[in-house]
């Protein structure tokens, strides 16, 4: 592992309250009911896959309280997936690319569509071999070159750098190995431009993306972001909530509480900020991206 160079305060954890973002949302703030509306292309999109395989979309408000509209139904069948990951957030406008691995260790990738209700064009099968890996996890455009990518981690906890190419035939490059000890972690996600991981303490983790075109160091050292976040059953790195141009983050909790963390700046990188509840319910979903 990497050398620690820098220490966060914790993100604070709020008590959830009980309402559903299955239902309709309560009414916006005033101030929030009173700005102009973002363009679609604008606000975040995130997406939830419930028990039966049903994929729901969340779309954002563009305010982050309340963040998102009531879910629309995308469609059946993704239960045949065991990891989906988006590579570098969704918008509402139906934009933002998404790669998938099935039981059988093929994987897919979907491409934005541009369409807001149906989000994705027909999925593409990219080749066989994927369940080598315990998981796959969007980069964004980690190496600055305007496609994003992905990471994926192998049962010995070695980390694989794949850049994106920009072809939906063929979207990434070949793995370059980037390091080992990553089986220290249990949940990745991607947050911006490079990762959030959490350690089996709980405590997580902010991984920069480094800009180099050296695939074999697409992130900076890492710098501790906080501790307690073994409450949370699921978290993922979503598009900007709010309009501030900085990425934004959903966590579930292991009661099914929902709360999103508006990204700020400390000390050169982006990081969660303190929770904010949204409401119950989100057991429905086995899996956020």
């Amino acid at each position: 592992m990497q050398r620690i160079r820098r220490r966060f305060r914790p993100a604070l954890i709020a008590a959830a309250v009980a309402a559903s973002l299955a239902l309709p949302l309560a009414a916006a703030g005033p101030a929030a009911a009173s700005a102009q509306p973002r363009p679609a292309s604008e606000r975040t999109a995130m997406y939830a896959r419930d028990h039966d395989g049903v994929l729901w979309q969340y779309e954002g408000t563009g305010w982050t309280v309340p963040p998102f509209r009531p879910r629309a139904r995308i469609g059946g069948g993704w239960d045949e997936y065991v990891q989906i990951t988006s590579l570098g957030g969704t918008s509402a406008g139906g934009t933002g690319d998404v790669a998938a691995v099935d039981r059988s260790g093929k994987l897919y990738f979907y491409e934005g569509s541009g369409d807001p209700s149906a989000p994705f064009k027909s999925r593409q099968a990219i080749g066989y071999g994927w369940d080598r890996y315990i998981s796959i996890t969007g980069a964004g455009d980690a190496n600055n070159d305007g496609k994003n990518d992905l990471v994926a981690r192998d049962t010995d906890g070695g980390l694989y750098f794949y850049a994106g190419t920009g072809k939906p035939s063929a979207p990434f490059a070949p793995p370059v190995r980037v390091g080992g000890g990553w089986q220290v972690y249990d949940h990745l996600t991607t947050f911006g431009n490079g990762l959030l991981a959490r350690d089996t303490d709980g405590v997580l983790w902010k991984y920069q993306a480094t800009g180099s075109s050296d695939p074999s160091r697409p992130f900076e050292s890492r710098a501790r972001v906080g501790g307690g976040w073994n409450i949370y059953a699921d978290f993922v790195g979503i598009r900007d909530l709010d309009g501030d141009q900085l990425p934004d983050l959903a966590a579930r909790d292991l009661d099914g509480n929902l709360s999103v963390y508006e990204g700020m700046r400390y000390q050169g990188r982006v990081v969660p900020n303190k929770a904010i509840p949204i409401g119950g319910g989100w057991q429905a979903y086995d899996l956020l991206f």
